[in-house]
């Protein structure tokens, strides 16, 4: 009975190592692609966070020898300076993390826009900060099905509060301004990573 303990606990162990194997070399294929991916979608939040039209110049890195995740960014689109990066800071289950644009005016550098480019909140609740809002209603869908011409606008739900915000305006006391009621943790990690963004370029530009 022992030898056969032995033999199942042996072949149990190579199905494991079997297993371990495939899940490893699936993971080595697909991690370029991945990788890629999240690349070009770093990108696209960069370009839409400075304003920048589709087919237009790249924008220019300013601290090339920094880390990826560190880089600042800056284009130049009606003759003002444009400058973006990104902030991370930690959620209720994981990085939130925001590609951040801003524009320094009258001494003042502020939020241009922001996009969450990951995060792994609770469906539903901290995915809120994520999400767009519509202008459409129960009586604006009705007045389509009777064939009234209804425009529909789109906007962020949560990241439209932290525009026109300079880092004083993110401090903590701020955040209640900004914040989706019963998802403090995730709203808090959003505004804390825009601040840390705003604070990186202003180091990089100063």
């Amino acid at each position: 009975m022992k030898a056969r303990y032995v033999e199942y606990g042996g072949k149990l162990s190579i199905v494991c190592a079997v297993c371990i194997l495939g899940v490893a070399g699936a993971y080595l294929k697909a991690k370029d692609r991945i990788a890629e991916g999240q690349s070009a979608v770093f990108r696209e939040a960069i370009r839409e966070v400075l304003g920048l039209p589709a087919g237009g110049p790249e924008p220019r890195v300013v601290n090339e020898e920094a880390a990826v995740e560190e880089q600042v960014f800056v284009a130049e689109l009606a003759g003002e300076k444009r400058y973006a990066t990104q902030g991370a800071h930690r959620g209720y289950s994981g990085l939130v993390v925001l590609a951040v644009g801003a524009r320094l005016a009258e001494g003042k550098l502020s939020i241009l826009d922001a996009r969450v480019i990951r995060q792994t909140e609770t469906p539903g609740l901290g995915t809120r900060i994520a999400e767009r809002e519509t202008n459409l209603t129960l009586w604006s869908n009705l007045g389509r099905v009777l064939g009234r011409e209804v425009r529909e606008e789109t906007d962020w739900f949560f990241l439209k509060r932290l525009r026109g915000r300079g880092i004083d305006e993110l401090s903590p006391a701020d955040v209640a301004a900004v914040k989706i009621t019963g998802v403090t943790i995730s709203t808090n990690a959003a505004v804390e990573a825009a601040r840390k963004a705003l604070s990186r370029i202003r180091e990089v530009i100063e």
